[in-house]
């Protein structure tokens, strides 16, 4: 909650894994909550993951990578909602650098692609509209998270807002006459 009590609802999809498109693990009990959400909040661990011992290390960069792809393997038009990347755990040794080459791939997505495994690279690239360093465990960060996310919410309801009063104007003008353009020696009756 906000401080002037505005809320906002919040789905946490930790189960988003490699193949949730296929519905492998909570895969499409997941992505239908994506179908619901004004935008995208990725969040990922600055070192990199592994979500098992039977699964390969990712790094950031492949972490955001492959969840883009799952996203749109699910559903393409979800890549087009508006998304912020909170990258977690920038209180740990090294952080500060990883978060800088991490930004320089997520800027250069299509250099770096090729890095990736095989398959895991999107079609598209996912287009961060900001990338908030934070530490669930220290709490930094997170007021700014939590303010990136109102404002951005925000804008898109004034912006829709701003649609909805330009569609009622143009319902409430009426057609426009036809415009005969006039010629010399023509008469203006």
């Amino acid at each position: 909650m906000y401080e002037d009590y505005k809320q906002v609802s919040v789905a946490d999809l930790p189960g988003l894994i490699e193949g949730a498109h296929l519905n492998k693990g909570m895969g499409h009990k997941f992505l239908k909550h994506v179908e619901r959400t004004r935008q995208l909040l990725f969040v990922v661990d600055v070192s990199g993951f592994q979500l098992s011992h039977k699964t390969e290390f990712r790094t950031a960069f492949e972490a955001v990578q492959l969840l883009t792809k799952e996203l749109q393997l699910y559903q393409e038009e979800l890549l087009t909602k508006p998304a912020l990347l909170a990258v977690n755990k920038m209180d740990l040794p090294n952080s500060e650098e990883r978060l800088n080459e991490l930004v320089e791939q997520l800027r250069h997505q299509e250099d770096f692609a090729l890095l990736l495994p095989e398959g895991t690279a999107p079609r598209g690239a996912l287009c961060f509209r900001h990338i908030i360093p934070v530490s669930a465990s220290t709490g930094h960060g997170v007021a700014e998270l939590k303010a990136c996310l109102r404002w951005t919410l925000d804008e898109q309801a004034d912006a829709a807002q701003e649609e909805q009063r330009r569609e009622k104007l143009r319902d409430l003008r009426p057609p426009a006459a036809p415009v005969v353009p006039w010629r010399r020696g023509q008469s203006q009756t």
